[in-house]
């Protein structure tokens, strides 16, 4: 018995002693590893991949690699007609290490060998993927990936998000495909995965909680039965004998966005520009140039019969371009052939024209979303739409929005953001019947339901939260605050953006329209924006400090610009200076009080850079007084002060904020629906949403006023701007009214964002194949943008030439002729080296399919103005210039005086007849 005991006794002590040295040993036996660097990049090899990649001259020394290495992540594979074997990497050992090449060897019973061969070259580390068998039996390869989990932004700790962590962007595209990762902060250096010549991508996926690239996906991919892919699940088959494949990838730091580009040359893949975009309405024609060394050898259309593609030329060396148009609705994939069987996809969506879609979308809401029932308390309600089921939903009809998910359907973004388009499109398109079921969602939904009255103390004008105004209503409040106020369910700032965008339009259509309304008069609606804005300011930081209002951007808030100016207007001047004082805390926050003031709800989230554009370029603009003791910090505890404010400060800013909104966008990835798209860290299961066009109006509006080299900002700009329209479901009736959903039951609905990944779960709890998610939700936020986005612009592009983004271009000795097809038709820009200008008008439209003159000098633009109303009345035009020059303007042979605004900005109320208006404008020093 007493030996027993001393055995025992043994026994545990080596097992603790094992399990201390299981805690202590390496992660997969990475027993060694060597380092590979010189000037331009640094990498450490241990024996399972590399597990560390840094650029050296990074002053915050980011590591891109977080948690496993980056190598081959899955060999899956089988002899004969056996069944599948994954290859297991147990035996994986380093056979040669150095100071420039490491080799990993791993094999698997003796049928198959991988070496995975790591080299240091001046400025990249590669790898090598060698696969041999002896076998006497056929080897087929089903599935062979990349493993790349990368740095994603986490905690909230702000210069570890913005420069040590990174944003993934992938074209995932054949033999053409590369990565690269983007810091927050949009500052360089970048890292860029690029395959070697003979190496394809053709799926990814995130299994095993990491992101994998895949070279063949003949299994993972084909065992993924719901959803489709645009490209063919591949594998490969090694005879008998001593066979072998090779694969490789480099991995390379870039500089600058410019340098991204400039190495895709360099390394034999594609740099790839499209005009306007690659959502391209069928009424439009798009151009793309490919950036290639590779000997390119024919470009063939998904539908051939139904597609025009046209060489136009090699513009500049090495820059081969092109003009498609697209006769059949919905994705359409283009194949560029090249090399020895190489190929590369480009996949394009044509819609119906923008016009159209916006007129369609409001309809839609207005036949098919709106719940019309005096019974329910959500009378009135705009609700989200099932275009998979057909389906309106609602509080009754939930499909598992249930609980603090409810607010999918009643409230918060994806409910409140749907009147709100409504009105902003019936400024410039006004129709009785849309206007009649925005004002019964006023009456009956919103005031004294989701919003408390101005007789309501405390909190009137207050705006109620999640899950929905009823339950918040019947919520029991809290305990009280400091003043001894109950704490109501009315302190989410997000909310209240939303009807002050809506009570403004419809003050503006109130002013324009008097005898459409019935509900309030322009008056009464003026009031109630102004007032729901200064619960805005007052009421989420006072109830509950989280909600960060002076620091946060939030979506539609940039429409209280234009409130002031009306308030004053209006010689509400006491009003407009309260309401300006403290939009400029936000203002001021942004330029100096933050060096990354660019987080909303989320530490890192792409809704702040439709305000954070606003503010700069507000800022730059308007001449900010200094001040001492601004506003008091609740959080930080401190007050804020802004002792020297400059219009410069906030010009800077401007750059810094767009680069930063870059790494959560769309730019170098040629696909409709990541180019221009928004996301977050990863576009996988999540992109294309309202940010698409809210943030791409910012890209847009820097591209034509501000930007020193504005060509690529008009080009992702507008590609922006038309990406969303993708998730439209419509269509004609050869097309079945609809590519996501056919069926003229569907002819109209959208979808609230789109799934990149073959088959995913979204974020709202539902399982969605590729493309567009099934419910609206949010996305009305990024339509409602159209009418303050929407704009044709005309512009002599270094590669492309003269085109009209937006437009119809014809070029004759006269000058230029466009005809205009934004959807809008109330913007017009000219952007050329000499001349920056943009006419906008604040109703009607320029006539449609008429033609906008801009004479050969440049000098003068003629347009005929559309009225809209029917009857004669008053037009605003605003001409923006900010090269100094004065606006001329002249209206039916009269000359018109304009009023200077502020500097670069001019405005003038002209009177517009029921038929023809012509309108020229011309500048002068």
């Amino acid at each position: 018995m007493k030996k027993i005991k001393q055995l025992y006794r043994l026994l545990r002590i080596l097992f603790l002693v094992n399990l201390v040295l299981f805690f202590l040993a390496p992660v997969h036996g990475q027993d060694k590893s060597f380092i590979l660097a010189n000037n331009e990049v640094k990498g450490e090899i241990a024996s399972y991949g590399i597990i560390y990649l840094t650029d050296p001259a990074d002053p915050y020394h980011a590591d891109i690699i977080r948690d496993r290495p980056w190598g081959v992540s899955r060999l899956i594979y089988r002899t004969g007609d056996s069944g599948w074997i994954d290859f297991h990497h147990d035996s994986t050992r380093i056979i040669k290490g150095d100071k420039t090449e490491v080799t990993i060897l791993a094999s698997n019973n003796d049928s198959l060998s991988m070496k995975q061969v790591y080299r240091l070259h001046k400025d990249a580390v590669d790898l090598d993927i060698i696969i041999s068998t002896g076998l006497d039996q056929p080897v087929t390869i089903g599935d062979l990936a990349l493993g790349l989990p990368w740095r994603r932004p986490s905690g909230e700790e702000p210069e570890y998000i913005f420069e040590e962590c990174f944003t993934k962007h992938h074209f995932i595209s054949g033999h053409g495909s590369f990565l690269y990762f983007t810091r927050p902060s949009g500052e360089g250096p970048f890292v860029m995965v690029l395959p070697k010549k003979g190496t394809k991508l053709e799926y990814f996926d995130n299994r095993n909680r990491q992101y994998n690239a895949y070279i063949f996906s003949e299994l993972s991919g084909n065992e993924v039965v719901s959803g489709t892919w645009r490209q063919e699940h591949t594998g490969i088959e090694l005879l008998p004998g001593n066979r072998s494949v090779s694969y490789g990838f480099r991995f390379r730091w870039a500089d600058s966005w410019d340098d991204m580009r400039d190495i895709l040359y360099e390394e034999g893949l594609f740099d790839i520009r499209v005009v306007p975009g690659m959502t391209i309405p069928s009424d439009l024609k798009a151009q793309f140039s490919l950036h290639t060394k590779n000997d390119i050898q024919s470009i063939t259309a998904e539908f051939p019969d139904e597609t025009e593609i046209r060489f136009i030329g090699e513009k500049q060396p090495d820059h081969f371009v092109y003009e498609v148009k697209f006769n059949k609705l919905g994705e359409n994939m283009l194949t560029i052939n090249y090399g020895e069987g190489a190929k590369t996809y480009l996949e394009f969506f044509s819609t119906e024209p923008v016009e159209t879609m916006l007129r369609k979308r409001a309809s839609f809401l207005v036949n098919s979303q709106q719940h019309r029932d005096t019974s329910k308390w959500y009378d009135g309600l705009f609700s989200v739409y099932d275009m998979k089921n057909s389906v309106l939903r609602g509080p009754d009809n939930t499909d598992g929005f249930d609980g603090w998910w409810g607010y999918v359907l009643a409230c918060d973004d994806p409910a409140l953001c749907k009147a709100p388009f409504l009105a902003a499109k019936n400024v410039y398109y006004p129709d009785d019947e849309e206007l009649k079921a925005v004002e019964y969602y006023l009456e009956n939904f919103v005031w004294n339901g989701l919003q408390r009255t101005d007789k309501d103390d405390p909190y009137p004008y207050g705006i109620y939260g999640v899950p929905n105004w009823k339950e918040a209503r019947d919520w029991k409040p809290r305990e009280p605050d400091t003043t001894g106020k109950e704490i109501l369910h009315v302190w989410r700032s997000y909310d209240y953006p939303h009807i002050v965008m809506l009570y403004y339009h419809m003050y503006q259509i109130a002013k324009m329209y008097p005898e459409k309304v019935d509900y309030l008069d322009a008056g009464g609606y003026l009031e109630r924006a102004y007032q729901t804005a200064r619960a805005y300011f007052r009421y989420p930081y006072d109830i509950l400090p989280y909600y960060d209002t002076y620091k946060w951007g939030c979506y539609n808030e940039l429409v209280i610009e234009k409130l002031i100016n009306d308030l004053m207007e209006e010689g509400r001047n006491k009003d407009a200076e309260w309401l300006r004082t403290e939009y400029e805390k936000k203002v001021k926050y942004a330029i100096y009080d933050d060096k990354y003031p660019f987080r909303s709800e989320y530490a890192i989230d792409r809704t702040a850079f439709e305000s954070s554009y606003a503010f700069a370029r507000y800022g730059s603009l308007h001449e900010m007084e200094p001040d001492t003791n601004s506003w008091y910090d609740r959080n930080k505890k401190i007050w804020r002060s802004h002792p020297v404010v400059r219009r410069s400060d906030a010009r800077d800013f401007m750059d810094r904020q767009h680069y930063a909104g870059l790494a959560v966008r769309g730019w170098l990835e040629s696909k409709y629906f990541l180019l221009g798209s928004d996301f977050t860290s990863s576009s996988d299961n999540h992109c294309l949403s309202y940010m698409s066009m809210m943030g791409g109006r910012s890209i847009l509006d820097y591209g034509v006023h501000f930007a020193d080299e504005p060509h690529d900002w008009l080009q992702l700009g507008y590609a922006s701007y038309l990406s969303s329209w993708s998730l439209m479901n419509t269509g004609t009736e050869e097309s079945d009214y609809g590519y996501w959903a056919p069926g003229k039951e569907n002819d109209g609905a959208v979808g609230w964002a789109f799934m990149e990944s073959k088959h995913g779960r979204a974020w709202i709890r539902k399982q969605v194949d590729r493309g567009a998610w099934f419910y609206d939700g949010e996305i009305d936020l990024g339509l409602g943008a159209t009418t303050r986005t929407a704009r044709t612009v005309l512009t002599y592009d270094p590669l492309f030439g003269w085109i009209s983004y937006g437009g119809i271009l014809e070029r004759d000795s006269e000058g230029f002729s466009i005809i205009p097809k934004d959807g809008v038709r109330n913007r017009f820009a000219l952007v050329t080296d000499d001349l920056r200008a943009q006419v906008e008008l604040n109703r009607d439209g320029f006539r449609k399919d008429d033609i906008i003159t801009v004479n050969k000098e440049l000098s003068s633009i003629s347009f005929i103005i559309e009225n809209r109303y029917g009857k004669p009345h008053n037009t605003r035009i605003y001409v923006e210039n900010y090269q100094g020059l004065i606006p001329k303007l002249n209206v039916g042979g009269r000359e018109i005086s304009m009023q200077k605004v502020i500097d670069g900005n001019w405005m003038a109320d002209i009177k517009v007849s029921v038929d023809n208006t012509v309108v020229s404008l011309g500048f002068k020093k």
